[in-house]
């Protein structure tokens, strides 16, 4: 539904179509600027206001300590329910987030702007944050810093930033009906993680331990088959040295969702050097190593190209494919590569302690030789791969549902609220 009055949001519930316009007020008329510094230098933890996770603890965010102890003195303490103003600009939050801190009393930069309510149900502005309806103002008020990173305003003015304040009652209508979807969308975020530690912990026990030749988990059917045989990696696969002579623009990187992908895909921009003439060419269902450690990958990570037919990857992968006279299944290794079981043999030829510029110092000859892979016939081989991949299809489902759900309550957010 939608209308033609200022103040009436697209979409209203039944029980207040005849309420007539919404009230409007100034932020400072419902909530009050906190200015209260950690003078007396309180042990608190640092909190930054992340425009993806809201009001998170700053050394687990960065997995590392940001600031000096020293420099704390002049930090803003929040509270519990508090809300807070990154002026910090990002594609996540053109304007900078507001928050609400669901954690415990901490200190945040001074740089921050923090306020509380005193008027108003504070989910209803919690969810009013999250839509875009405040974004204008700020905008129409504000200066970029000279990176055009960070938006500078004044106090006062944000303090006037103009408010929607419809009756308590729909207020608290409206804050329920968003917040039993985020119970939807955690519920089946948790789902997820669930299938996901399950697809882990079989895969641990589907694939032998190191230097192990029989997998803890075995299907019925091959119990009495004897033990997996062992190859050299490069028994299997041959590896891949040919070089982009036709000129191939689509550079691709490897993603621990996607496999190999498109860096323009993947980043909204080509990230390669201006020529790739010196880059592997790789064709659909070749593979491709990074030796750089990122997370989830300690040893770096061996993807499949299955989303292209044709790419080219930098020289600092080692690429490779199943042999022409080979005969095994393409998707049983995407498993394997995947599994811990291939970490622990990366380890074990690494050199410890030696880096270049990030990489793990594995020469391509010992890849090749000294790697050990536990392959038992191609019907098991078939029966592990099409056994992972179901869980994969389970996985992409609950995937797809909470894209959905989360497009569905931006959507719901952008109608509830009008626009001032």
């Amino acid at each position: 539904m939608t209308n033609d009055n200022k103040y009436i949001p697209d979409l209203r519930f039944p029980e207040f179509q005849n309420d007539g316009e919404w009230k409007t007020c100034k932020l400072l008329d419902i909530a009050k600027r906190k200015v209260t510094k950690n003078r007396q230098g309180l042990k608190l933890p640092v909190y930054t206001n992340s425009a993806i996770g809201g009001v998170v603890n700053q050394e687990e965010y960065f997995d590392r300590e940001i600031v000096t102890k020293d420099n704390l003195v002049n930090y803003s303490i929040i509270e519990h329910n508090d809300f807070v103003y990154n002026p910090r600009v990002s594609t996540a939050a053109p304007v900078g987030p507001i928050s609400r801190n669901k954690l415990d009393k901490g200190i945040m930069s001074p740089l921050y702007l923090i306020f509380g309510f005193h008027k108003g149900d504070i989910n209803f502005y919690e969810y009013y944050f999250k839509s875009t309806h405040w974004h204008n103002y700020l905008k129409a008020k504000a200066n970029y810093g000279a990176r055009f990173d960070r938006i500078n305003i004044a106090t006062d003015d944000f303090m006037d930033m103009p408010m929607p304040y419809p009756s308590l009652r729909e207020q608290k209508k409206i804050a329920d009906c968003l917040s039993s979807l985020d119970k939807e969308i955690d519920t089946t975020k948790r789902k997820l993680e669930q299938l996901k530690e399950h697809k882990k912990g079989l895969m641990q026990k589907l694939f032998p331990a190191k230097s192990k030749t029989l997998p803890e988990l075995r299907f019925p059917e091959f119990q009495n088959d004897g033990e997996w045989e062992v190859y050299a990696l490069g028994q299997i696969f041959s590896r891949i040295t040919e070089k982009n002579t036709l000129n191939n623009q689509n550079v691709l990187t490897i993603s621990a969702q996607y496999g190999l992908i498109s860096q323009y895909d993947y980043f909204n921009k080509n990230v390669a050097a201006l020529d790739v003439s010196k880059y592997y060419l790789v064709n659909k269902g070749d593979f491709a190593y990074n030796k750089s450690k990122s997370q989830g990958y300690p040893y770096g990570a061996i993807k499949a190209l299955k989303l292209y037919n044709q790419g080219v990857v930098s020289p600092i992968y080692i690429c490779f494919r199943i042999k022409d006279n080979q005969n095994f299944s393409k998707v049983f290794f995407e498993y394997y590569f995947e599994s811990e079981l291939i970490h622990k043999e990366i380890n074990s030829i690494s050199q410890e302690g030696a880096r270049n510029h990030g990489l793990l110092n594995i020469s391509t000859e010992d890849f090749f030789a000294k790697i050990n892979l536990y392959v038992p016939s191609l019907t098991e081989q078939f029966k592990i791969a099409n056994t992972l991949s179901s869980i994969d299809k389970q996985i992409a489902k609950y995937d797809e549902k909470i894209k959905a759900l989360e497009l569905h309550k931006q959507g719901l957010m952008q109608q509830l609220f009008p626009k001032l």
